[in-house]
């Protein structure tokens, strides 16, 4: 029972410091972005955007699983870093090395010529991020997040000042770049500061075969949700432009702040959290219905908080954006999905199982595959947005129906607890519609209404209608 305690009071104070954290880091990284729309085109974004996809291509084969491989490790954990740590920085040198000399390529196929130096310099941080991920993931699996949540909180200041900094001063999308490679260095002094690793240059052949074991199943998710999230890029820049990518980048990073927020925030708890208790499946089925209940409460509403406020916010501060007001919105419904569905990947991963979420993977980027180029050339940016919320949908729902196998928990109890906070947030939304249209408020007064109105009434609600002795998903189990 002391265990239990200790636990839940470890994921609790973790939960704490990430989400502090997060919020303070990423109110720069979103301040950032916003002054980056004023000061930049969507042409710059769709230049660096391009730069983003193929270095996120490249990054997901670099650590070959190896971080999860780690947080899972039961023993000899010292050697498994120092292992991990070698062959992850020689495998993503070569890895740097193939860039350099396949960037020209890259350049041709998108018919962008910029981006050939741009890609040479900006996959450094492949190396940097390949040294510093190995004494975070240690402090991960300690769930030492004090500590853990430092050097991202330096990682995106840094990134979050820099990149507007050079912005203002006229280096267009270099801005990106600099604010990037000066960020993960500082990332990467202070993480081997808080978690120094004693390295051993010959790797233990014995550990890396079994980090590489569990690893693949890692990386072959990884890689499958790489093509989920990035095959529409390919689409969009190939078929519709730079400056078209630009604006669906944008309209992505501003759609997936539940996604970017939440999700970072639990993912990096709940893996080692839950992983200290898979081997007892009801107390893993009732942590896992207490996240999804804390999710849905927060996800939900921000989800609807953004397709409200976007349309002013755009005409107020950012009118070179008008075109990205309705791609925003459609891709507010898939970062919101994907931050409720968070927790469930956590549980696979805790009980070993990535391998159960491969096919459900595999089955979105098909699905996706064949549908992305008629949907690009017939209905245009907007139809993308909408067949991605198509597939996310699909894999959210085949995800919980292969949890119920893994810990016993039915969709009907998932539904009933997502349900309250969707209701209260779709009657605030339209409740706020009405409002504003009713009385017409000019557009200044309307944003700071809706901006203030939206969560005070939510919270008001929320707290009146739920005023139960049982949690949500207590009192709805008890019922099913």
């Amino acid at each position: 029972m002391d265990h239990n305690k200790n636990l839940k009071k470890q994921i609790v104070n973790s939960s704490f410091w990430v989400f502090g954290a997060s919020l303070f880091s990423r109110s720069i990284s979103f301040l950032s972005t916003l002054i980056l729309a004023r000061l930049l085109t969507p042409e710059s974004f769709g230049v660096i955007g391009y730069g983003f996809l193929i270095v996120s291509a490249i990054g997901l084969i670099r650590e070959m699983g190896f971080n999860s491989a780690l947080i899972f490790q039961k023993e000899r954990i010292e050697e498994a870093a120092s292992t991990a740590l070698v062959f992850i920085f020689l495998w993503s040198t070569f890895l740097y090395i193939l860039v350099v000399i396949f960037a020209p390529f890259a350049a041709t196929f998108f018919r962008e010529p910029r981006l050939v130096i741009l890609l040479r310099v900006l996959t450094i941080s492949l190396i940097l991020n390949s040294l510093a991920n190995v004494p975070l993931t240690l402090l991960e699996k300690d769930i030492r997040f004090a500590r853990r949540v430092v050097p991202e909180v330096v990682n995106l200041t840094v990134y979050g000042i820099l990149t507007a900094l050079f912005a203002y001063l006229g280096f267009n999308y270099w801005s990106f770049v600099i604010g990037i490679l000066c960020a993960d260095i500082c990332q990467l002094i202070v993480a081997f500061i808080l978690r120094p690793i004693r390295i051993r240059l010959k790797p233990d052949i014995t550990l890396l075969k079994q980090m590489f074991g569990f690893g693949k199943n890692v990386m072959g998710l990884g890689i499958l949700n790489f093509g989920i999230r990035n095959i529409d890029d390919f689409f969009v820049g190939r078929m519709l432009g730079t400056v078209t990518l630009g604006i669906y980048n944008f309209s992505y990073r501003i759609a997936n702040i539940p996604a970017t927020n939440i999700t970072n925030v639990l993912g990096k708890v709940l893996f080692p959290g839950f992983a200290k208790i898979a081997d007892d499946t009801i107390r893993l089925k009732e942590a896992f219905l207490r996240t999804f209940e804390y999710l849905s409460y927060i996800t939900i509403p921000v989800t609807a908080y953004i397709i409200l406020l976007t349309p002013d916010v755009i005409h107020l501060f950012l009118p070179k954006w008008i075109d990205a007001i309705l791609p925003i919105q459609l891709i507010a419904y898939f970062g919101g999905v994907r931050s409720i569905s968070s927790g469930s990947g956590s549980v696979f991963l805790a009980k070993g199982r990535p391998d159960l979420l491969l096919p459900i993977s595999l089955t979105q980027v098909v699905f996706l595959s064949v549908f992305l180029y008629p949907t690009v050339h017939y209905f245009g940016l907007n139809g993308v947005c909408i067949l991605v919320n198509m597939a996310i949908t699909i894999a959210l729902i085949w995800g919980f129906l292969k949890l119920k196998k893994l810990i016993d928990i039915s969709l009907n109890v998932v539904m009933k607890i997502a349900a309250f906070p969707f209701f209260i947030s779709i009657i605030t939304f339209f409740f706020l519609i009405f409002i504003a249209d009713f009385f017409d408020f000019g557009k200044i007064i309307s944003v700071s209404f809706k901006g203030f109105a939206f969560p005070s009434i939510y919270f008001i609600l929320t707290w009146y209608l739920s005023n139960i002795p049982q949690s949500m998903y207590e009192y709805l189990i008890k019922k099913d």
